[in-house]
């Protein structure tokens, strides 16, 4: 196989083209011109007929000689181009109408006209009388002549001279037409099969190589092809290469937090069960009557449990934040009895240490219910207080609200929490928000904690869209700022904010299920459900629930999630399923679970429950709980 010439060798022929096409245009040209040049001889030929039949005619159209008339016109068709001559008077009439003989084939003719003019004699001006000149006229016309020419000699002529101009501009633009052709099939053909190689490596077939026996240029392009496919196999294979060790380290990676995850949720499930059992005994023994020292003893218990609760959820929190399964829940909410809550909660600790927990204005909090999260603004708040009630031995303790800002639906707030305790140095306040770190290690040993409160709080910020901001002095106290941007609905009438006494004073009335294998917390929950006037029907697993579930009503279950024999969603699931089949009302059920990692509510609900609970729970948690599906409700 011949190799193929390089494409400046090609191109070099292709230039020849243009000087072929301009050969060409010159030759129509000359042949347009000798086109025009025969037909401007025919109409000067004909014109020229015409008018010197009319000049010769004179005599006999004014004598009415048609001999006469007759002899001009055969003169005149002498020619083998005049196919007919017709003479007519001054008022358009035929005199006379002389035509060719010829037969045959027809033939195109074109006819000129003239018209016959009586030109008077050239008397002297000085043998006619001055009144006499004035009646002397000029030329009359006194008919016309019309002239019929073949135009065969013209047709025989252009053919003359197609055969010899335009034969040859013909032949030229075919010869360039088909150099052109084969030129371009010389460079295409080569390019179009590079250019299918290239599609090839494109869509991953690295193997192909091109093997044309090319020249110059498109050789040189060929052999760049050939090295990008084998570059491209060899970066095929490294990514290959990497992609099952990225594929591995993955799969070790999901399975360390598939573990950690297991770890986090058995170690919950684990510390929250008697844990549970502590706090709901210790719950149930305050509500005995106690004299002033074992009262003291109890609340001591109940305030070490609650932070040792405490630490247990800052762990788990900042473990949900760190690996993002923490998931914000958007709510339209009251901020000031937020505020009033959290700060309640605190005052026992803050009243045990002499320390004055002040609440400043909620009265621009009133009006309006804010968009977020209120668990998790809560849980910032409850955080901020009880770092500064932590870190405060004197002194006092302020929440303060303010609004910066309000622009149409949304409100810019912004919350202080000041303290007047023992303050933190400049150099060290970068490091406030660093997990599982205090400030220094004397501050550690002296106040105790995990270190992951703050560094929760700043997390949980971010996720609420929020901002957070501290100013310290040491010796003087600290104060930090939540600046939130959030969207408001204004209400026209300020809710009353329910104190915890007003919350406790009620009964209620119903029959409830409590599914519950550890026998001390189904104790703490039957004695906190019976402590409310309700009928409390006790169950230890899944099977022995559903069996009663069938037997009896019930306006309420709270069943575990954990048990032997049958699970609580499991038993939760085929309920559902008996209740559809006999068209029953749907049974409020409250999952009961000492596992609070994330999605853990999600797969209750989705199980078929109402609603979560986490253990261990306040006591009053529970009441508002099941309180929302019981509608007998008596002061």
């Amino acid at each position: 196989m011949k190799p193929a010439a390089s494409i400046r060798q090609q191109l070099q022929w292709l230039g020849w083209l243009p000087a072929l096409i301009m050969l060409v245009s010159v030759l129509f040209a000359l042949t347009w011109q000798r086109f025009s040049d025969a037909e401007s001889d025919l109409q000067t030929r004909g014109h020229f007929v015409a008018r010197y039949l009319a000049s010769a005619s004179e005599y006999g159209v004014v004598s009415g000689n048609k001999d006469e008339l007759r002899q001009q016109a055969y003169f005149a068709m002498q020619s083998a181009d005049v196919r007919s001559v017709i003479f007519y008077d001054a008022d358009g009439n035929v005199l006379i109408n002389v035509t060719s003989d010829v037969t045959g084939v027809p033939i195109t003719t074109r006819s000129f006209s003239a018209s016959i003019f009586n030109h008077p004699l050239d008397v002297g001006a000085a043998l006619l009388r001055s009144e006499d000149v004035r009646d002397v006229a000029g030329p009359q016309r006194i008919g016309s002549v019309k002239v019929s020419i073949s135009d065969a000699s013209i047709a025989m002529r252009q053919r003359e001279i197609i055969v010899a101009s335009i034969a040859p501009a013909v032949f030229a633009l075919l010869l360039g037409l088909w150099i052109a052709r084969r030129l371009a099939d010389r460079i295409s053909g080569p390019i179009q099969s590079l250019s299918s190689i290239v599609q090839r490596i494109r869509g991953g077939d690295y193997q192909i190589r091109g093997e044309l026996l090319l020249r110059g240029e498109l050789a040189t392009l060929q052999s760049d092809i050939n090295q990008l496919a084998v570059e491209q196999e060899r970066a095929q294979l490294e990514q290959k290469l990497a992609m099952d060790s990225l594929r591995d380290a993955r799969e070790k990676a999901e399975s360390a937090s598939r573990a950690k995850s297991d770890f986090l949720a058995m170690m919950s499930h684990e510390l929250r069960t008697p844990m549970n059992g502590v706090l709901g005994m210790l719950q149930l023994l305050q509500t005995t009557s106690l004299d002033d020292a074992q009262e003291e003893y109890a609340r001591a218990a109940v305030d070490s449990t609650a932070h040792l609760l405490d630490v247990i959820n800052d762990i788990l929190d900042f473990s949900r934040v760190e690996s993002g399964r923490l998931e914000i829940e958007n709510l339209y909410f009251r901020m000031d009895e937020a505020l009033v809550n959290c700060v309640s909660n605190f005052r026992y600790i803050a009243e045990q240490k002499s320390l004055l927990l002040e609440l400043e204005g909620l009265e621009v909090l009133s009006g309006f219910e804010v968009l977020s999260d209120p668990t998790r603004v809560r849980q910032v708040f409850s955080n901020l207080l009880g770092n500064a009630l932590k870190f405060t031995e004197q002194g006092f303790v302020r929440v303060r609200a303010e609004i910066r800002e309000v622009n149409g639906s949304r409100v810019k707030l912004a919350i202080f929490v000041k303290d007047s305790g023992i303050g933190i140095e400049p150099e060290k306040i970068s490091k406030l928000f660093d997990a599982f770190t205090q400030v220094d290690s004397s501050t550690s040993r002296r106040f105790g904690g995990t270190g992951l409160g703050l560094a929760i709080v700043r997390r949980l910020m971010r996720l609420l869209g929020g901002e957070l901001f501290v100013e310290s002095s040491p010796g003087k106290g600290t104060t930090f700022t939540c600046m939130f941007d959030l969207e408001v609905k204004f209400t026209p009438t300020s809710m009353p904010v329910a104190t915890k006494q007003q919350q406790q004073n009620f009964h209620l009335q119903g029959r409830v299920l409590l599914v519950e294998d550890n026998d001390v917390n189904r104790m703490v929950a039957e004695h906190m459900l019976a402590a409310l006037g309700l009928e409390v029907v006790c169950a230890v697993n899944g099977d022995e629930a559903l069996g009663l579930m069938r037997a009896g009503m019930f306006d309420c279950v709270l069943m575990d999630v954990q048990m032997p024999i049958k699970d609580g969603l499991t038993a939760v699931g085929e309920w559902r399923e008996f209740e559809k089949e006999n068209a029953l009302p749907r049974l409020p059920v409250i999952a009961l679970t000492a596992n609070a990692l994330s999605g853990e509510r999600e797969r209750c609900l989705q199980a078929g429950m109402d609603d979560y609970l986490a253990k261990p729970f306040q006591r009053q948690k529970l009441i508002t709980l099941v309180r929302h599906f019981l509608s007998d409700e008596r002061p």
